[in-house]
């Protein structure tokens, strides 16, 4: 079994420095924490230690779907529930499931609240009347939890990119697709075609890109996961060398299987598919995410592309914040 990976330290220091600092307009406290971290406060530390924390811990300690290296779906730290209730900094935390263990309720419940203490923020809640019931109805609730939460690190990234948003680049889509995407400052265009545009962000540790392309949507081929990976292939050989002479970017279907589940993207049908890219004449790689779906206003597939370049260094946070990037795609009129 994966080891319990906890951040708490940086919840001392991060709680410390953000929690005191509210919105000035509303006075709210602004939420603190960094991507995919949570909060457990549970009304036990018997039942932490015991099959309550660790039902939690096997869920959430999950390898995030399809990178290079192993990292976990959240990092989590066990605050006491008293300790949570009394304390502002912790119930500052963006992310905080509550279990609470209370043989007086006769069946287990779930609540989720936005902005309970601070913004942004969510905060889940279980009461059960006993462990065992505990154990049956995380169980069962899980994959909400998860959604719930992941929601949150959606929102609350673009909530960021919103604030630093390149305005030149966001015009750019809305003439070249008719929708827009909350791209931040620090991302620049490399290739601008009718039908086609390359966005990308580069420092000296990391790569981040967005691919982004049309075609005109003939039958449900569209979707098939074969279509959409080699469709994906044909551009990103066109349009996406590497470093090197003769080096492009194309699925790397060999080092890692791709996984493929059709989603609720925006409120459109959409087939989202996770896998692995390689340079064709080179050796850099990396994960990507693609979301497909189609424009019913133009009758075209619209494909949102996002990959990272991150080698020897962890990778989820940069994914979910291209992922966070697809999600703040919105039509205009």
């Amino acid at each position: 079994m994966k080891s319990f990976r906890v951040f708490f330290p940086f919840v001392m220091v991060a709680l410390i420095i953000y929690s005191c600092t509210g919105d000035k307009k509303t006075g709210v406290t602004r939420s603190s924490g960094k991507t995919a971290e949570m909060i457990v406060s549970t009304n036990s530390e018997v039942r932490w230690e015991g099959i309550v924390g660790e039902t939690i811990r096997q869920y959430f300690n999950q390898d995030y779907e399809v990178l290079p290296q192993l990292e976990p779906l959240f990092e989590m730290a066990h605050i006491p529930l008293p300790k949570l209730e009394s304390n502002k900094m912790f119930r500052a935390h963006h992310n905080i499931f509550i279990v609470n263990i209370d043989d007086r309720v006769s069946k287990a419940t779930i609540e989720a609240k936005k902005d309970l203490w601070a913004s942004p923020q969510r905060v889940i809640r279980i009461t059960a009347p006993s462990n065992e019931s505990f154990v049956a109805f995380f169980d069962e609730k899980k994959k909400v939890i998860y959604d719930i939460l992941m929601q949150s690190e959606y929102e609350r990234l673009i909530k960021t990119f919103h604030s630093f948003r390149d305005r030149d680049i966001m015009n750019k889509l809305k003439s070249n697709f008719g929708f827009t995407m909350e791209i931040p400052s620090g991302f620049y265009i490399a290739t601008q075609k009718e039908d086609f545009m390359w966005i990308r962000k580069e420092t000296k540790q990391n790569s981040q890109g967005l691919l982004i392309y049309t075609y005109d949507y003939v039958d449900t081929i569209a979707f098939d996961v074969k279509r959409i990976l080699s469709f994906r292939d044909v551009m990103t050989e066109e349009f996406v060398p590497g470093p090197s002479e003769g080096s492009y970017m194309i699925v790397a279907e060999d080092y890692s299987p791709i996984i493929s589940k059709r989603i609720e993207f925006n409120g459109l049908f959409a087939v989202e598919t996770r896998g692995l890219w390689k340079l064709e004449n080179d050796f850099m790689g990396g994960p990507f995410i693609n979301y497909t779906f189609v424009d019913e206003r133009t009758n075209k597939v619209v494909t949102i592309d996002g990959y990272v370049y991150a080698p020897n260094a962890p990778k989820r946070d940069l994914m979910i914040q291209m992922e966070s990037l697809a999600h703040s795609l919105r039509f205009v009129n």
